[in-house]
């Protein structure tokens, strides 16, 4: 067996053990719960049929899908089932990214990005315990590879067809997930009809056949899936999704470098700033030699890529669409990138073509940049290996003092840490009583349970022991935004730490 596809297996590997591993996330219980009884709708032809909240937001394709591949799974294993099924799909998302770049560039910058996207911790991260934002990222890179394969080859009637039944159940996934994922889609249908009418000049005869089509695959793999729409498919999408847009969803409040936002009122750099402290060192040394390495090749890479001016715009309006968005719309933002997950393996990119010129240079500088490259890449792999898993707490050298990391941003945001920091605990009361804050109650009374039997969640005037991360609150005391760490006073008993930062801690209430 080669080496390289010894590595590829073990990476692989990792993945699947992070995802056992790792404790069930803030809201997972939701969507399966959706999943379920959207199944159960579907299979009995309509006949079982529950009410759920908020169930009209989604057209629960992948949740339904999802249920149903996890009752292969023994029920005490449910929770693992349904994370190996998300991590399967999010190391499909980094193939098809790889798939992406090979058409568009080569098979070796195509082999870095997937590397590269592999190692970003705020997207590995998310791979197992993310059912909504990863499968948004897996859908949107598909297709583009479809769209792709689309303009390339799209003379036979039936390969088109194929494609077009293809890219209609992608987009019909990411659709149901959120309502507004289209929207993400504009940039690359700009540049899809252009390439199609001005380059490829397409019947637009064909063209106006196929998008038809697609309309109508697409909408009807949507509502299929969409429960509450089945009394009226016309007009209840339509209202459904312009209620979607009057929802505040998720957690009101942001931590941004130290500075404290309403969700709704985060700063136009709210993006950069976060990739700049939760990328890589070796990916933001990458960017910032990236312009001088990539202007001095560019007639080279003209030369080697068709197309690569148009390919490399793609690339940045990809990267910096969603910060134009936020400038002139404003939605709930909160959770770091989390919401930008579908964008995460375009970052990727520059990256891997940066590391594809300076390793074939010979100039002094590129072989200062190579090594510099591979320290930092090391030095990076060690953090990485050190936060599993929880990866998507990770800061970058650049945040900071390791112990005063949790006031620059919320770290574990999906709590996903509360499994160790119960399980691992070791209180000696007879009974637990128990208040949290910035986690989910109910999660904490199934782990509290499994590990102390007689436990009890209270109001905090009769809690002895409080459970918590470092989320984002307002504050009784101080009348403003705070930390779940700073509103109370505690003494710590227990916590869970990785690479120096506190991620959850059990403190005893003063």
């Amino acid at each position: 067996m080669k080496h390289e596809t010894k590595i590829k297996y073990l990476l692989i590997l990792y993945v699947f053990y992070c995802a056992i591993i790792i404790g069930q996330s803030w809201d997972e219980g939701y969507y399966h719960k959706i999943g379920k009884i959207n199944l159960d709708y579907l299979l009995s032809f309509g006949l079982l049929e529950n009410d759920f909240y908020s169930k009209y937001r989604f057209s629960t394709l992948y949740w339904s899908f999802s249920s149903l591949m996890s009752q292969l799974f023994p029920k005490s294993f449910q929770i693992e089932a349904y994370h190996l099924i998300n991590a399967t799909f999010g190391l499909l998302a980094i193939f098809g990214l790889y798939k992406i770049t090979r058409i568009i560039l080569n098979k070796e910058i195509a082999k870095i990005s997937a590397l590269i996207l592999f190692f970003i911790p705020f997207f590995f991260g998310h791979l197992a315990i993310n059912s909504k934002d990863t499968i948004l990222a897996f859908s949107h890179v598909w297709i583009i590879y479809y769209l792709l394969k689309y303009i390339n080859k799209s003379n036979n009637l039936n390969r088109r067809i194929y494609t077009i039944l293809k890219l209609s159940v992608l987009c019909a996934i990411g659709t149901g997930i959120q309502l507004l994922f289209l929207g993400s889609m504009v940039p690359i249908l700009i540049l899809f009809l252009i390439n199609i009418v001005f380059f490829k000049k397409k019947s637009l005869k064909i063209v106006f056949l196929d998008i038809f089509l697609f309309l109508i695959f697409f909408y009807s793999i949507l509502i299929l899936f969409w429960v509450d729409t089945h009394n009226n498919i016309i007009l209840q999408p339509i209202n459904f999704f312009l209620k979607s847009l009057t929802i505040d969803a998720g957690w009101p409040f942001n931590l941004v470098n130290g500075n404290y936002f309403s969700s709704v009122e985060v700063p136009y750099g709210y993006i950069l700033i976060n990739y700049f402290y939760k990328l890589p060192e070796f990916v933001v040394f990458l960017y910032l030699i990236s312009i001088p390495v990539i202007i001095v090749n560019l007639k080279k890479l003209e030369l080697l890529f068709n197309n690569f001016k148009i390919i490399i715009t793609f690339i940045l309006f990809s990267l910096f669409y969603p910060t134009i968005v936020l400038i002139f719309i404003h939605y709930a933002i909160y959770d770091g990138v989390r919401l930008f997950i579908w964008s995460m393996p375009y970052l990727a990119i520059i990256p891997a073509i940066t590391i594809f010129l300076i390793y074939q240079s010979r100039f002094i500088l590129s072989k200062l940049a190579q090594i510099t490259l591979l320290f930092l890449f090391l030095f990076h792999i060690f953090n990485f290996l050190s936060i599993t898993p929880y990866h998507y707490t990770y800061l970058n050298y650049f945040a900071g003092p390791k112990n005063e990391r949790y006031k620059r941003f919320e770290n574990d945001y999906w709590s996903t840490s509360i499994k160790e920091l119960i399980l691992s605990s070791n209180l000696q009361d007879k009974k637990i009583n128990f208040y949290t804050c910035g986690i989910n109650s109910e999660i904490a009374k199934i782990y509290m349970k499994l590990k102390y039997g007689r436990s009890e969640l209270t109001g905090l005037d009769k809690a002895k022991y409080i459970v918590m991360t470092n989320r984002t609150i307002f504050s009784d005391k101080e009348k403003k935004i705070s930390n779940c760490y700073d509103e109370f006073s505690f003494k710590n008993v227990h916590e869970v730490k990785r690479n120096g930062v506190v991620l959850s801690s059990i403190g005893k209430i003063k």
